[in-house]
């Protein structure tokens, strides 16, 4: 069984009940992990087989960034790689779009981070490469990685069209890569594709905040963001 678990935000507790209760679960996070240690993956993975990419978040803080790619953790990062998982084969597009690097349909500022480092002043190198914040950008090397590549379904943290927040180029990857479904997160309300889905070859599936759903996209828990958005 693969079920999909929309941006957890540091918070894992929802997801224990059902990983639980159900045999050989793979579960793949959307994004938006938002750990401070690989504590919490440690704990859940004695219930399942965890896969993921990264958000936004993930890179927010030193310690949000260390607790994926500091650990072992960062071997289950799909970003950028197809990976067969019970028989399907899920590719990953980690990240946001960020317009200092490239924000689709415009031209791209930089192509990969190696173009971007060389035009970056010395004092913003991070690590020996790129600043915190750019670790979860989007370059257009990331999107030919994959689009050479095929999978059954792609999973990203940013959304595809129609989304009123979504990228074509995304839907874009999708056909190149001959998937049949896309799972996405980042955006926190639960959009709702179902009326496209009926004309589509490539179905496509939010899932928001803090939500779970299976590979036919069938929510198991549907979370609502009702945390302070003015805090």
């Amino acid at each position: 069984m693969i079920l999909f678990a929309g941006d957890p935000h540091g918070s894992y507790e929802h997801l224990y009940p059902i990983v639980k209760s159900q045999q050989n679960v793979a579960l793949v996070i959307l994004g938006d992990l938002q750990l401070t240690t690989p504590h919490d993956l440690d704990k859940l993975a004695q219930y399942c087989d965890i896969w993921f990419i990264h958000g936004n978040h993930d890179s927010k803080t030193v310690a949000a960034f260390d607790a994926l790619w500091g650990s072992e953790w960062k071997t289950r990062n799909l970003h950028g790689k197809v990976a067969d998982i019970q028989g399907v084969k899920i590719a990953g597009l980690g990240g946001v779009f960020r317009g200092h690097i490239w924000m689709p349909p415009n031209r791209p500022m930089f192509f990969d981070p190696i173009h971007y480092c060389q035009y970056m002043p010395q004092e913003k190198i991070w690590r020996g490469g790129l600043p915190l914040r750019h670790r979860t950008s989007i370059f257009p090397s990331d999107v030919e990685t994959l689009e050479t590549q095929k999978a059954d379904i792609l999973i990203t943290h940013e959304a595809p069209r129609p989304h009123p927040q979504g990228f074509a180029v995304i839907n874009q990857l999708a056909k190149k890569m001959g998937v049949r479904k896309i799972f996405h997160g980042h955006h926190h309300d639960n959009f709702d594709y179902s009326s496209i889905n009926r004309n589509k070859h490539c179905e496509m599936f939010n899932i928001g905040f803090r939500s779970l759903a299976d590979i036919n996209g069938n929510y198991l828990i549907f979370g609502i963001d009702d945390r302070d958005k003015t805090s």
